[in-house]
């Protein structure tokens, strides 16, 4: 940058040494003036990323939040320090919901309001350094202590016995909007169950291996009241989710290449009928992808009705879905063939589709390089998705009804230590 600034001095010296007499009065006063203005931003540049590269921020802090759109830079001049790519989803946006609060995660879990920016710690869950693990259920979430913050369909393992299955933890429950959260027992992992305001929790023994041993399933309600009686599952099958026709199972070691699924019923385990790289799942609809390699068919299955939907995604890849409350859309995260974004990462964007009629409809300004896509889901109980966007300078959390022709925005300037939000 400094041989730059030499190079721009150099050649307006020579420029005004090398005006004569007879010539027209030299315009590089004006030039200078440009030029200043610009090696000022530029050091303005330099010392802004010189203190984002080195953040002071406290432990498991939450977000803090900021103006809803970014302050674009005045006409005419460019920034030479600042990335050259995407910071955010650009364009006018709606005013953010004033009902709607996520929850976030970290050592003391709160409810968030992208609305306001103001944050509430939720009740009844003692500080935990590891961070809680998340599950949506049908009426709010499964909340457990857990190493990541996120929840892993494969419950907590022993590290130090690779694929065996760690010390049962605390369960809770939290419900849609509720200030504190109700303990309801221990487990290996949660599941949502098929019931409002019910849960499946499973439990293995201590150092047992995951993949060899059977793990025992107890369904209890949101207040850890048991509603029928333990399930033994397969050996080597955790719940994904339970439903009107069984339970959906995952393998506990899913080996590499398409995932395989099982639609469980224990009284009757020989009417088992397993699906292929499952993507979503509800206590009524499962949506698949069995294979990519020309053209990507989403297939949707009504378990009420049996009816099956086929949603087509042509020349693209699926990488997950999530099925609205109502069921009547299914958000997909889909990645066309060959589109890369301008910082040279996998280009993605959400769409919704119409289980009704397989219609998709992209999401506004949700084209974005692979891993800026953070997550996405429906967290309350209307229909209106909410991603989480991770860009060099922020975080935006956008949400969208379908039909709606611009997002909902707030931006969450970054955090080192920043916890998740649990956005489904």
């Amino acid at each position: 940058m400094v041989l730059q600034i030499s190079v721009l001095l150099g050649a307006a010296m020579d420029d005004i040494l090398g005006q004569g007499g007879d010539r027209e009065p030299s315009p590089w006063p004006r030039r200078l003036a440009v030029i200043g203005a610009v090696l000022l931003a530029v050091v303005g540049g330099v010392i802004y990323l010189g203190h984002s590269r080195h953040p002071h921020s406290t432990p498991a802090a939450l977000p803090t939040p900021v103006t809803s759109s970014p302050v674009p830079a005045p006409a005419g001049l460019a920034v030479p320090a600042l990335p050259d790519q995407p910071d955010g989803i650009g364009g006018p946006t709606l005013p953010w919901g004033d009902s709607l609060r996520l929850p976030v995660t970290g050592t003391r879990p709160a409810w968030f309001s992208p609305a306001t920016g103001g944050s509430e710690l939720i009740g009844g869950l003692p500080a935990d350094s590891s961070g809680y693990q998340f599950t949506r259920v049908r009426g709010g979430w499964a909340v457990q202590a857990g190493p990541t913050g996120r929840a892993q369909a494969g419950g907590d393992r022993n590290s130090a016995c690779g694929d065996c299955a760690g010390p049962p933890r605390p369960v809770w429950s939290l419900a849609d909007g509720a200030r504190s959260a109700t303990r309801v027992g221990t487990a290996t992992q949660v599941a949502p169950a098929a019931t409002a305001s019910a849960l499946w929790l499973t439990s293995y023994p201590v150092n047992a291996a995951l993949s060899s041993t059977a793990g025992t399933a107890r369904e209890v309600s949101l207040a850890g009241v048991p509603l029928a009686a333990p399930v033994r599952l397969p050996a080597g099958w955790v719940i994904r989710q339970a439903t009107d026709r069984g339970l959906l199972l995952a393998p506990v070691s899913p080996q590499p290449g398409m995932t395989v699924y099982k639609l469980w019923d224990a009284a009757a385990p020989a009417a088992s009928r397993t699906f292929d790289g499952v993507i979503a799942a509800t206590a009524t609809e499962i949506a698949w992808v069995a294979n990519c390699a020309r053209q990507c068919r989403v297939q949707v299955l009504s378990l009420a009705t049996g009816r099956q939907a086929t949603v087509s995604l042509p020349a693209a890849t699926t990488a997950s879905g999530a099925f609205s409350p109502s069921g009547d859309f299914l958000a997909l995260q889909v990645s066309p063939t060959g589109v890369i974004g301008d910082d040279g990462a996998l280009g993605t964007r959400l769409e919704v589709a119409s289980v009704t009629t397989g219609q998709l409809t992209a999401v506004p300004g949700s084209s974005v390089s692979n891993d800026a896509l953070v997550g996405f889901g429906w967290p309350a109980s209307s229909d209106s998705l909410v991603a989480e966007f991770a860009f060099a300078t922020k975080t935006q959390l956008a949400s969208w009804h379908p039909g709606a022709t611009r997002p909902a925005v707030a931006v969450i300037r970054p955090n080192r230590s920043q916890a998740f939000f649990i956005v489904g």
